[in-house]
């Protein structure tokens, strides 16, 4: 302990007062057990503790006098500050005595036990503490305050009178890794990153006006989301587009929020970091690490810039191309915002639980905050639109009404039959516990077409427009000609697009029409870029006619024009070319250009500091080499950084296969993230999962070594022996009569060159009637030095006491064996029967006190043989005195043999009879039966 921990008077020797307090890391603290408690493990480190506010966690307080009681502990006064101006006034400052009792609503400490001197003293701060870094001082006397240490307090999703308390266990955890189209690691349990959240709400221009105000608002999730999400979104529109790729490497190429904030921390400057998605995978990062429940949602189709009409009128040329009046004309083709957790204590309960947050900027910064939200996902639904924050905006995204208009050869635009791109009509996040998506569009809205879904948007727009009738436009149901786009929406990269639309004349009159067919390709954000192709057809349709027509985009044509999104929007156009006023029809359909998948073979299960080969494959689609090609690889615990590795070009048709090896050095579930660079397919990103158990064995769940011998078992398959594998095998009969101990002996072999010291663990467990592992009954493990290429044997015995009891009714057990060294880890499994007779018990359900009782026990023999010298033992309190024998007769080879007791029970209440048969070739083989039996002056009931 150095002198910094030991309290005592300044300036004097160490008094009978003085205490040492064990808040920092030593011996004393429980510090993995604190953070255990507030699920603050993974952020928790060497110089800070972090921990939940409104719960307890413990000091250890170590006093040189053995005669302090706790009335004496109660004149210290412990101290809490935070904030750059601590005060009593405002909360930033606390004192609160050790007492016997706590207080939630308050700062408080009890004393929780006391042993040798050593106090334990329990500390509790309210749930509405400010978020933050505090001091923890102890007042000793009016001469001594000593500084006992600092910790962070977070919000905690786990108490429930936290307003950012979430009951669902699952949703409250998050992850660290979320696989969604494109994958990202959130990484907010980096070490650094609580660091760079904190720093963020410091460099808000707000905070920097006023620092003590804003910092006293640190206790709301809603100030902390709405500055937070300004921070991250604080950038003039004009400059949104532009610095999208900035930075030197596209969005699409990101793949983690961590080295963004980590470079806005070093630069103390905001990076260009990308794309609106990167925004909300951002802010979901730093508002999980804050504790605030979060997830990030996509909503497709969404509408930008409507909130003042609720209408989108969409341009079309005579060639059905796009044309942008403006950037705020555009339908985004998918747009990401983040829904946070929290109870809306400023508006109706009912209205508490998920808040959208828009982090991504659509107006020029004014000083007023910059994000959207957060608005309750409630509010939208019912088009509650004016209740705070942000509600109509986000409103605007999900509910918009679309016009096609078609300039004609006069230059003027004319109203469009179209089928209309339905605003808002998917909306999605991840599923808890899965990479799945998870549909929530019928959060934000009623089914289509309800009376539900048409009152919520009136509602909502007559309180956002100044001029509204209601009214139902159907005019898309009256057109002369109705056209769509039957293609895939999904087409292979490389190969060249089948186009099919059909075309139908639903009026009463024969039409002569002209088809154009387009594509163009769009940014996600709805804009599109010049028409790269068209194709023109002309053909007559009498009334009622249909058509299909088919066109064809060779590969040359679009692969130099997609942007990194690869999507392209194709268009189709049908018109009357003789006559402008007469009818135009539209559809559209945005494809994607689908790369090759980056495949990632490498076991599901690895062992701790034990290294590990993925296989990284990827098969080149083109008909041209592919050059330049670069591997980056990353992934939390499994390597440090981010690694990279050039790769040889990859000839048409073939295919690239590059061996990834790596050391795991953190235990749980991990995500390998790889990416794939190269001129002609640009960046292709693909992941795959592990989970990781600890190089300690003994810490293993039953689950753990279910998922690594099966995971043994099917790479043994193909696996021969190299240099450095060692191996195993498990010798022991087949069956073995039940009451017998069971004899294994192990093979242990070196086949390496040199000389290896291993770890040898032996386990057994019963096997359920669907072959799953029961709970491990028994294990043995033992140390081996092997020299090399040489074979040890290791012997063991299970007794048969240690097996006795079964869970469940099956008699198969499983022997897993498994040999370590500090490289490798091998499992090998042997399945054993244990052969018993089946004792079964017939007796009455009910009996009646003190009254005689026959019972019969059936024994069947499973052997080939006579069972000899059969005892049948019975007891059972309140029913038999004392333990009974009754010798039986020999039982022949499959027969079943009989044994008649009879016995009065004595004491009423549901009773237990136990049955034990041993003969020459069994023992202790065991059965049960209940009765209930009823006092002597009540009758059974029938």
């Amino acid at each position: 302990m150095t002198d910094k921990n030991i309290l005592r008077p300044l300036g004097t020797n160490r008094t009978q007062s003085s205490a040492e307090l064990q808040v920092r890391p030593s011996p004393g603290l429980h510090r993995k057990h604190e953070a255990s408690d507030h699920r603050t493990v993974a952020l928790s480190k060497e110089t800070c503790l972090f921990l939940r506010r409104g719960q307890e966690f413990t000091i250890s307080l170590k006093f040189q006098d053995l005669t302090l009681r706790q009335e004496d502990l109660s004149k210290f006064t412990l101290i809490t500050t935070t904030g750059p101006n601590p005060s009593k006034l405002n909360r930033t400052k606390n004192t609160f005595n050790i007492s016997s009792l706590g207080d939630r609503k308050t700062w408080s400490a009890r004393v929780v036990d006391c042993t040798h001197g050593t106090w334990k003293v329990s500390i509790t701060s309210p749930a509405d503490s400010i978020i933050g870094y505090y001091s923890l001082l102890i007042n000793i006397n009016s001469e001594v305050i000593e500084d006992l240490g600092e910790f962070m307090m977070l919000f905690n999703p786990w108490c429930e009178d936290d307003q950012v308390y979430l009951y669902n266990e699952a949703e409250r955890l998050g992850t660290e890794s979320s696989a969604q189209p494109h994958p990202w690691h959130f990484g907010q349990f980096e070490e650094d990153i609580p660091d760079i959240c904190f720093k963020l709400l410091s460099m808000s221009p707000r905070y920097q006006e006023d620092p003590e105000k804003h910092y006293l608002k640190r206790n709301d999730p809603i100030y902390i989301t709405q500055e937070i999400g300004d921070m991250i979104g604080r950038w003039d529109e004009t400059d949104r587009v532009n610095f999208m790729c900035e930075n030197g490497r596209p969005s699409y190429a990101l793949l983690s929020s961590v080295p963004i904030l980590r470079l806005w921390f070093r630069d103390e400057i905001q990076p260009a970091y990308g794309h609106h998605w990167v925004f909300a995978a951002v802010l979901c990062t730093v508002l999980r690490c804050l504790g605030i429940p979060t997830r990030v949602v996509t909503n497709y189709n969404s509408a930008y810039d409507t909130d003042q009409s609720l209408q989108k009128d969409i341009y079309y040329d005579k060639n059905g191309a796009r044309i942008h009046r403006s950037r705020n004309d555009s339908l985004w083709h998918f747009y990401v915002w983040n829904e946070c957790w929290m109870q809306r204590r400023d508006l109706c309960k009912e209205y508490s639980g998920w808040q959208v947050l828009d982090a991504t900027a659509q107006l020029k910064y004014s000083g007023e905050l910059y994000c959207s939200g957060p608005a309750p996902v409630r509010a939208i639904k019912e088009g509650q639109v004016e209740l705070n924050y942000d509600t109509k905006l986000i409103f605007s995204k999900v509910y918009t009404d679309t016009v096609v208009l078609v300039r004609d050869s006069q230059g003027l635009f004319r109203k469009a039959y179209s089928k209309i791109r339905h605003v808002g009509d998917g909306i999605s996040t991840k599923s808890v516990g899965s990479d799945a998506q998870n549909d929530i569009t019928l959060n934000y809205k009623y089914p289509k077409g309800s009376k539900e879904e048409h009152e919520a948007v009136e509602r909502a727009k007559q309180l956002m427009l100044k001029y509204h009738e209601d009214t139902d436009n159907n005019s898309m149901f009256l057109s002369p000609v109705i056209l769509s786009i039957t293609s895939k929406n999904e087409q292979l990269y490389g190969e060249d697009i089948s186009l099919s639309v059909i075309v139908s004349n639903v009026s009463g009159e024969e039409k002569d029409l002209e088809l154009v067919l387009g594509a163009q390709s769009v940014h996600d954000y709805g804009i599109t870029r010049t028409q790269f192709w068209s194709q023109k057809f002309h053909f007559h349709l009498s009334s009622g006619e249909e058509i299909s027509v088919s066109g064809r985009m060779n590969y040359c044509t679009y692969k130099k024009e997609l942007l990194e999104n690869n999507l392209m929007r194709i268009t189709a156009l049908v018109k009357e070319p003789k006559h402008d006023h007469g009818c135009y029809a539209l559809a559209d359909q945005d494809v994607t250009i689908c790369k090759p998948s980056l495949v990632i073979q490498m076991p599901k299960v690895a062992v701790q500091f034990q290294p590990i080969t993925a296989m990284v494959a990827l098969s080149n689609p083109l008909k041209e080499i592919l050059n330049e090609c670069l591997i980056r690889t990353s992934g939390k615990g499994l390597l440090h950084g981010e690694k990279i590795y050039r790769c040889k070009d990859v000839l048409p048709g073939d295919k690239l296969l590059y061996p990834l090896t790596f050391i795991p050095t953190q235990v749980g579930d991990r995500r390998l993230y790889v990416q794939l660079h190269s001129d002609k397919l640009g960046v292709i990103n693909g992941f795959q999962g592990l989970q990781v158990l600890s190089c300690d064995v003994q810490e293993w769940s039953t689950h753990h070594w279910e998922e690594f011998h099966k995971m043994t078992e099917e790479s043994s398959r193909d696996r021969s022996y190299d240099d450095d594998l060692l191996s195993l095998g498990i010798q022991t009969l087949d069956t073995v009569l039940f009451g017998q101990d069971v004899p294994i002996t192990m093979k242990v072999s070196n086949h390496s060159q040199r000389k290896k010291n291993v770890s040898v663990f032996l386990f057994a467990q019963y096997l359920d009637d669907n072959g799953i592992g029961c709970p491990y009954f028994w294990k043995e493990w033992s140390e081996l030095s092997l020299q090399a290429n040489q074979d040890n044997t290791v012997k063991a015995q299970i007794h048969r006491l240690e097996y006795a009891v079964s869970p469940s009714e099956t008699n198969v057990i499983r022997l897993i064996g498994l040999v370590k060294d500090v490289i490798g880890t091998q499992c090998v499994s042997k399945k054993l029967i244990l052969l018993k007779p089946k004792v079964v018990i017939k007796m009455p359900k009910e009996a009646l006190q003190y009254s005689l009782i026959t019972v019969t026990v059936s024994i069947t023999n499973p052997l080939q043989e006579k069972l000899e010298s059969c005892v049948i033992t019975v007891s059972g309190e309140g029913l038999i005195h004392k333990e009974r024998s009754y010798r039986c007769d020999t039982i022949d080879l499959n027969a079943t043999g009989h044994c008649t007791i009879t016995f009065s029970p004595s004491q009423s209440g549901v009773r237990k009879l136990h049955v034990r048969f041993d003969c020459r070739q069994f023992r202790d083989v065991t059965s049960c039966h209940d009765v209930d039996v009823v006092q002597a002056d009540i009758l059974p009931v029938k």
